[in-house]
């Protein structure tokens, strides 16, 4: 075993200490994901007028399959996050950044639209807690390389 990582149950007890400051990170990874299945499944979503502006950027099936993907490594970049002794904050700035654009892009795709529905209560917000996840993650790096050097 290396001093970077623990194994065995310990992992398990490093990602449950850290799960609660990045509980909001891991349920937009799972909306990501999810919001992703939802383009895949048979129904064709696209068709819907609010989605108008969607398909001038992507097919649907192109852009459910790349939420899954960025969702999935998001959690996977969590998982790896939470395993190892010495963290990784970096990992979760750029993942809340990319989730920021994400959902700052479907935000955009909607008002861009012309309808107007639940979106307008829904994604602003999730675009905005990416922002807060994100300083949140570069103060855990700064706090981090203050208390131990490590970067």
């Amino acid at each position: 075993m290396d001093g970077s990582s623990y194994t065995g149950p310990g992992i398990w007890i490093r990602i449950q200490h850290r799960f609660g400051p990045r509980m909001t990170e891991w349920i937009w990874a799972v909306i990501m994901t999810a919001w992703g299945v939802s383009l895949l499944l048979p129904d064709p979503v696209f068709d819907q007028r609010a989605f108008a502006f969607f398909r001038q950027f992507f097919e649907e099936d192109t852009l459910g399959w790349l939420m899954v993907v960025v969702g999935l490594l998001r959690i996977i970049g969590l998982v790896i996050n939470g395993a190892r002794k010495n963290v990784t904050p970096w990992i979760r700035v750029f993942s809340a950044g990319v989730g920021f654009l994400v959902f700052g892009g479907i935000n955009y795709c909607f008002a861009s639209s012309g309808v107007i529905s639940t979106w307008i209560a829904i994604y602003p917000m999730l675009a905005l807690v990416e922002l807060l996840n994100a300083y949140r993650a570069a103060h855990d790096a700064g706090e981090n390389y203050a208390v131990s050097g490590y970067r």
